[in-house]
């Protein structure tokens, strides 16, 4: 007889597949911030002042942290869901990787407002 309500094995396919979704959705979050964060050093390297060195290291930075972030949020997507798979959850014990992220990302947009802003 069938599983009438989400109990049991039905249950736990139920929970599994839910936090697979909810997992894809945090990568596709890594991956669109990524991508903007890589599109305003694209935008800040062709379009602000003359393209002349500074604007360009801004553009680089910005371009190197928004890859960082693509490649980090790949790894995370992939560890959290092995572990899903596994039953093991271990990704939430800590913060530090997210943590570190932003902070690198908030060093990154300043140091590119300095490199824009000088001069």
């Amino acid at each position: 007889m069938p599983a009438t309500g989400p109990s049991g094995d039905a249950g736990e396919r139920l929970s599994r597949t839910r936090d697979h979704l909810a997992n894809e959705r945090t990568y596709l979050a890594w991956l669109r911030t990524a991508a903007n964060v890589m599109v305003l050093g694209l935008a800040a390297a062709k379009f602000i002042g003359n393209g002349g060195p500074r604007e360009l290291a801004a553009g680089a930075i910005l371009v190197v942290v928004g890859a960082a972030g693509l490649f980090y949020g790949t790894a995370r997507y992939r560890r959290v869901s092995t572990e899903i798979e596994s039953g093991s959850f271990v990704s939430g014990v800590g913060v530090r990787g997210p943590t570190i992220a932003a902070g690198v990302l908030v060093a990154a947009i300043a140091a590119a407002l300095i490199l824009l802003s000088v001069g």
